[in-house]
């Protein structure tokens, strides 16, 4: 770590006390949007995951509407009472 803070002493200009704080600086930066890259790739991966489930719950339902729309059909066709499924 002190060759970082001699680093950045030496290319700012700046005494050592301020280069180490500068140091911390960037490192806490650094840590902290990685920090959030990562909560950020969970939650739009979470969300996806979501959504799938969702579109795949509709279709299923779409699904069910058109068998029960034709099983009514098949039944009234055939002359015989649809009882709605009860």
């Amino acid at each position: 770590m002190t060759w970082l803070i001699t680093l950045v002493a030496g290319f700012a200009g700046v005494p050592r006390p301020m280069a180490g704080i500068i140091a911390w600086a960037v490192i806490a930066l650094a840590v902290s949007d990685t920090a959030l890259s990562v909560y950020e790739l969970i939650k739009h991966k979470g969300a996806d995951e979501v959504r799938a489930k969702i579109e795949k719950e509709n279709t299923d339902a779409i699904y069910k509407g058109i068998d029960a729309r034709m099983s009514l059909d098949e039944c009234i066709d055939a002359g015989g009472v649809y009882d709605f499924g009860r």
